[in-house]
Parts: structure tokens; C-alpha cells; sequence
């Protein structure tokens, strides 16, 4: 702290007389409201202490060096890359690492430390102890081959006197299941989603979705001579409870020309198949000479690849896209003699599987309405089904509860798909409906409602023939809705309020809370059917492929209140 010594300047105002004695010691006209201290030996005055240098306050800041280009690149050993993904391992992949010794002096590798699970083999341009000069970079390859467990965790440790960087490498070994389907047996498809169904007493049901994506599984039958009988041990031996390429022999195509090794561009048609990106590919000409290869991504005329192909596959050899898959654990072989074999197959495929939801562009009351028609080729059984409880206590009669008041109705009907475009729609249709989840307008396919006479294009009452409905509507729960199929195949969906007596004992009336808006004769109409509430009543479905283009499925459905 700095001291100064001086005089004690008393107030006032420089027009007081009693300053006048100060002011002389200013030049005119200058003058200042001080007292008569400037005046030479003042009272109370001293001399001025130098007390220089002043000490300077300490401030202590607590921090961090903040690290610079240099710090980051230099003074250290860099492996570029430290790690490889190597996704699904098809065949022999070859990758280069780079080790740059990012140091202004020469390190020395003494060691070179491995976690090697087989089937790796890393390639040291030098074996250690080696010393990388100042600066120095070097290139290692390393080779994984399809020899060894079907899970790659492998690691390598590069030792140096300071520091030790290990390059990390993972991935799945995959082998290509090359063996074609018997198409006498078809090819069987299963989708199964997973839904948690509750039911109050009334019918009214809460739905939860519990798997967003459906698991999926593929079954079919293959007939082989003695060469691929052989080939079906080895791979029933060495790879069967480990992952397979399996190829989706519905979507295979034939090459127009030919693909030379080191392409990384297949052309073909894409519309309606199974290609999609970071998906597999499998092209070949039999069993045993294929090659698998990672989509890139897909256009509708030619499928990218990841990697450019190591052969060179000529027109005719066949193309599909492909899915990892397992085998289950118990697989039956029989043998047909003692060079034939037959088998019946069931791959799981290894993961979710994305299909595109394509609702039923047809809605009624904001509820899509599916009307494609059934395939009537057996009868279809319908089950009345009521929530109704049967008390019994085995002294008297029996009373029945029934909590809902009205049946749901559960039908299995067929359908057949001629085309890829009909197949992909269903495929979209059956995504949208989650299993059990959402429910759905559909027709009950049952000519119950046959009308009598003209209706008017104003009307909204139609005459029908009598089926009892006057008697018993009242309004009937799940007989309030109507489907009216017109001969030029438009769909009309109205709601029933009411049915009365007709003008004759053989003719009810409907009325109905829509006119159509046009004059229609009975002749016009192809049919009229109730319309229920409904959802598929399972969330397993099957898709039996009879034909690469030809499909057949049975759908279980079942009425709903809501």
C-alpha cells in the first residue's frame, strides 16, 4: 500500500479574504479553492514518501491446455483405420491398415500382440522388433478368410515403448445355402407378428402391438442327387446351426448378359422384389459355384454392390436377392437311396423383417374396407362366437350371462394371388395390419340381402326379400352395414337403420341413411352382403408360393365390436 504525507486543506470559498495570501502562488488569472496550504510551510504538511513499485494482486485461475493441431496428429502412433466392421463375411475380404508414427523421433515395435479367433492373418511389412522413423508410415494387410467361428471379435495390439493402439476387427461369417427348392412342394412363408389381444365383457377389445416388425420364416423341400446330397452333409456338418445365405428363390432372375469379375453394377429388374440396401445378393449357376456380395443400393433396372465381384458370372446364371438365415436345430434328411436325399427345411431369418405398409385405398366411416375377393375353392366354415357365461350348480337349471348380447363371427377364407403386383399388394396390406392389431371393413361374402325392386335415385328405402330381418333388427349388433357390389364394379357401403314389414309376406323394407344417387334395377346390383367390423384372427400368416408368381393364403378372420 502506497503512503503519502501531506496537509489537511480546510474548506471554503475562494472569495474569502483569508485566502488571499494563497493566491499568490498562481499565475493570473488563475485561481483555486484551496486554503493558504500551498502557501510555503504550511501547517500539518510533510514530505512525500516514494513507496514504487506497488505489488501486484495475485489471481489464481484453475484451467486446462487446450490441445492444438499438433497435439491431435503429432506425438502419437496413429492406425487408420483402429477399427473394422466387417458386417456379413461372404468370402475371403482383404483390408489394408495403415500405422504412421506420428512422433519427431523414431519408435520401436517391439511386440505385435493378438486376440485372433482364426481365419485372420495380418501381415506386418516387417516382423517386430522394427523401428518406424521419425514421420514414418507403413501399410499392414490383413486377410479373413471363411475359415473359422461363425462370430468375428478379433483384436491386435501394436506394442511401443509409450503407447499401444490395437486395431479392432468384427463381423459374421456367412455361407451361401446354394440348394434350390423343390417347386412340386411349393415354397412356404411365414410372417409372424405378436400382439397382446384384452377383451372386456362387452366385446369391446384393447389391442397392443408387441413386435412392430414381423419375424419370418421360409420352409421348403429339396430333392438332391449324389453330388449335392454330398454337398447337403457338408453343410448340414460344418455350418448348421451357424448363419447361411440363404437365397429368396421366388425373386430369381437370369442374367441377359455378362457380369465380368471387378463390376460393382448388376443389371436387372428390381420391381417387386426382395432387394434392398445393406441387403445381400446371391448370383451363381448351380449349387456349388455361387458368390454372395453386399447391396449397395437399388434402382428398378440394376442393383449396386458394396464390393466389386471376385468372378465373372455369364448371361444365364441366375441372380436373387438373399436373407441370413438359420436352420433349426434338429434337420431331417431322408434317404431315397444311396445317392439321393430328400429333406423338408425350415430357415428362421435372422432379424426383423421391413415390409412396406400399403393400406386398402377403400375406406368407410375413416375404417379401410378390404374387398378383394375370396378364392372359393373349398367351403368356408363360419363360428358364432359369444362371450356368454353358463352358470351350472349342478342342483337345478342352468342360467347363461351373455355379456355382449351378440355373436362375433370367425370365417377362414382362401385367396390366390396371380402376379407380383397382386402378391407385393397383399404383402403391404397384411404390414398395415400388424397381426391382430387393426381392424379392418370386410365383407361377409354371404348373399343374405337380395333386392325385389327398383330403387330410385332419391330413395333410401329398398325392397328386399324376406329373411326375418323385420323381425329380429332391432338394430342387430354386426348386421347394421351394407356392401352394395354394382355390376359395373363399384362398391356403395351404407349404414342400415332400420327394417320394416314389406307390402307382401314375401318383401321386407330397408332403409338405409344414404341415397345412391342413381336409379338402380335388382338386376344391376351383383350382390349385397353385411359389412363387419373385423381383424385377422392370428398373427401368424402364410404365404404359400406355389409358383415364383403365383401365391395362395388362408386368412383367419374374426368380428369385432370396435
Amino acid at each position: 500500500m502506497t503512503t503519502y504525507a501531506g496537509a489537511i486543506l480546510p474548506s471554503g470559498l475562494p472569495s474569502d479574504p483569508a485566502y488571499g495570501a494563497a493566491y499568490k502562488f498562481l499565475p493570473a488569472p488563475l485561481t483555486l479553492p484551496y486554503p493558504s496550504a500551498l502557501a510555503s510551510n504550511p501547517p500539518n504538511s510533510g514530505a512525500m514518501a516514494n513507496n514504487l513499485p506497488v505489488a501486484e494482486i495475485v489471481v489464481g485461475i484453475t484451467g486446462n491446455i487446450v490441445r492444438q493441431f499438433e497435439q491431435d496428429w503429432y506425438h502419437h502412433v496413429h492406425l487408420l483405420p483402429a477399427k473394422i466392421a466387417l458386417g456379413n463375411l461372404l468370402s475371403t475380404q482383404m483390408r489394408q491398415v495403415e500405422v504412421w508414427n506420428a512422433h519427431f523421433a523414431p519408435k520401436t515395435l517391439s511386440a505385435l500382440n493378438g486376440q485372433n479367433d482364426g481365419g485372420i492373418t495380418l501381415a506386418a511389412p516387417a516382423n517386430p522388433p522394427t523401428t518406424y522413423g521419425m514421420l514414418e508410415s507403413r501399410l499392414h494387410n490383413v486377410s479373413v478368410s471363411l475359415d473359422g467361428p461363425p462370430v468375428i471379435e478379433a483384436s491386435f495390439t501394436f506394442q511401443f515403448p509409450d503407447e499401444a493402439p490395437t486395431l479392432s476387427i468384427s463381423g459374421r461369417r456367412v455361407v451361401v445355402f446354394g440348394l434350390k427348392p423343390n417347386w412340386a412342394d411349393g415354397w412356404l412363408e411365414r410372417l409372424m407378428w405378436a400382439t397382446d389381444v384384452l377383451a372386456a365383457r362387452d366385446g369391446t377389445e384393447q389391442r397392443v402391438s408387441l413386435r412392430t416388425k414381423p419375424r419370418r420364416s421360409l420352409e421348403f423341400s429339396i430333392l438332391v442327387g449324389r453330388d449335392d446330397a454330398a454337398l447337403l452333409d457338408v453343410l448340414l456338418s460344418a455350418w448348421q446351426s451357424r448363419v447361411y445365405a440363404l437365397p429368396i428363390w421366388p425373386d430369381k432372375a437370369v442374367l441377359a448378359s455378362t457380369v465380368t469379375a471387378g463390376s460393382t453394377v448388376i443389371p436387372l429388374t428390381t420391381t417387386n422384389l426382395e432387394y434392398e440396401a445393406d441387403g445381400l445378393l446371391v448370383i451363381g449357376s448351380d449349387s456349388r459355384n455361387t458368390e454372395a456380395a453386399e447391396v449397395l443400393s437399388v434402382a428398378s433396372n440394376a442393383v449396386t454392390l458394396k464390393q466389386p465381384l471376385l468372378q465373372t458370372w455369364p448371361a444365364g446364371a441366375f441372380v436373387t436377392p438373399a436373407r441370413t438365415a438359420r436352420l433349426r436345430v434338429t434337420q431331417a434328411v431322408s434317404r431315397v437311396t444311396d445317392a439321393i436325399a430328400r429333406a423338408r427345411l425350415v430357415f428362421d431369418i435372422a432379424g426383423t423383417t421391413a415390409i412396406a405398409k400399403q393400406e386398402s385405398a377403400t375406406t368407410f366411416n375413416s375404417t379401410p374396407v378390404w374387398t378383394t375377393r375370396p378364392n372359393r375353392v373349398r367351403d368356408v366354415d363360419a363360428d358364432y362366437l359369444r362371450l356368454a357365461e353358463v352358470l351350472d350348480f349342478e342342483t337345478g337349471i342352468t342360467a347363461v350371462d351373455d355379456h355382449a348380447a351378440r355373436p362375433f363371427v370367425r370365417r377362414s377364407f382362401d385367396y390366390l394371388f396371380k402376379n407380383r403386383t397382386e402378391i407385393a399388394a397383399f404383402r403391404g396390406w397384411l404390414a398395415a395390419r400388424l397381426g391382430r392389431l387393426t381392424a379392418f371393413w370386410h365383407p361377409t361374402w354371404e348373399a343374405s340381402i337380395v333386392p325385389t325392386k327398383k330403387i330410385l335415385s332419391n330413395q333410401t328405402v329398398m325392397t328386399v326379400a324376406s329373411r326375418g330381418y323385420a323381425l329380429y333388427f332391432n338394430p342387430m349388433p354386426g348386421r347394421t352395414e351394407a356392401a352394395f357390389l354394382h355390376k359395373n364394379g363399384t362398391w356403395y357401403f351404407r349404414t342400415i337403420t332400420s327394417f320394416g314389414a314389406g307390402t307382401t309376406g314375401d318383401e321386407e323394407v330397408m332403409a338405409i341413411n344414404q341415397s345412391f344417387g342413381f336409379d338402380a334395377n335388382p338386376e344391376d346390383w351383383v350382390a349385397i352382403y353385411f359389412l363387419e367390423k373385423t381383424r385377422l384372427d392370428a398373427d401368424q400368416i402364410e404365404i404359400n408360393w406355389q409358383t415364383d408368381s403365383v401365391a395362395e393364403v388362408s386368412l383367419p378372420m374374426r368380428s369385432v365390436k370396435s
